[in-house]
């Protein structure tokens, strides 16, 4: 049975979803005021809106969140698991945090969201990995629609070593996309800055910071192009920003024009770098995955 909680409103007047907040520090706005809608917060037993403008005396009932259990396994992701790190490869549609910059002070909150890479970590932490890391050992990130291959650090330690090789750019990583249109340079660079412009949106842009990818045709065919990506900056959405500009969107990229697909058709295939301790080289791979086949396959069959 979900916990409950009675809080009685007795300041000034204010919005609900405001006090809400403050009195459960531990829960974004974002999620209070899904709770709110959802009609897991009633005012003197009714249910209202947000802003709601509450009076002394009100008394406000709050239907805590149940913890979320994760339906994935760590070990059915992981490909590689060693003292400092580990390797998985995530799959497509699945976000690798919450939206929500909470859970980075509140780890726990991670369980009261939809299931996240980190909650899936968080809640069967492999062997030697030290909950205290901060962002759950997060060196880098993929968008939700993005499948593919993710290093995890287990410490602090490993985590800031890795943290400084994607800074100086000694990590390597290639990725594999479906383009709409058939790319007519086998390879180039594209070296267009980009940034956020109003309205939010990451474009390219003049006054945006470096970004660099360099690309490969893997093969064209009836009007769409398999291509392999090197990012050599690591913008947010740089890829798929690239080829937008270049006149080429992602397959499945609704955000920049890409036809649409079952899902964004961009795959993280490799990573590759020196391990900070012993300069090794390691290179960690994922097969594309079969619905990524699948999508070539449907929009490169001869029309009729």
């Amino acid at each position: 049975m979900a916990e409950k909680k009675k809080i009685v409103f007795d300041g000034y007047s204010r919005r609900l979803d405001i006090f809400v907040c403050d009195e459960l520090e531990k829960f974004p706005r974002s999620l209070v005021q899904r709770l709110i809608k959802d009609g897991k917060v009633t005012v003197n037993g009714k249910t209202v809106k947000p802003s709601w403008p509450l009076t002394p005396g009100e008394v406000v009932e709050v239907e805590l969140p149940t913890q979320q259990k994760t339906a994935t396994s760590l070990k059915d992701l992981m490909i590689y698991d060693d003292e400092d790190f580990f390797v998985i490869i995530k799959p497509a549609g699945m976000l690798v945090h919450p939206q929500s910059p909470i859970w980075e002070t509140n780890p726990e909150a991670v369980f009261t969201f939809e299931e996240t890479l980190v909650s899936v970590i968080l809640a069967n932490p492999p062997k030697d990995f030290d909950m205290s890391t901060p962002r759950a050992g997060l060196v880098h990130r993929l968008d939700r629609e993005t499948s593919g291959v993710m290093v995890v650090a287990k410490n602090a330690i490993f985590q800031n070593c890795m943290t400084e090789l994607f800074a100086q750019r000694q990590v390597r990583k290639t990725y594999h996309a479906i383009a709409c249109g058939e790319i007519p340079n086998d390879e180039g660079v594209i070296d267009v800055p980009i940034g956020r412009v109003a309205g939010g949106k990451i474009k390219a842009s003049d006054l945006g910071r470096e970004a660099v990818t360099e690309y490969k045709v893997l093969e064209r065919k009836n009007g769409f192009t398999r291509v392999q990506l090197h990012p050599v900056t690591g913008r947010t959405n740089q890829l798929r920003v690239h080829l937008s500009w270049l006149g080429y969107p992602v397959l499945g990229d609704w955000l920049y024009k890409g036809a649409t697909a079952p899902r964004l058709m961009l795959h993280s295939r490799r990573v590759e770098f020196n391990h900070p301790y012993t300069g090794k080289k390691l290179k960690f791979e994922a097969p594309v995955p079969p619905d990524f086949n699948a999508a070539w396959e449907r929009v490169t069959q001869t029309k009729k």
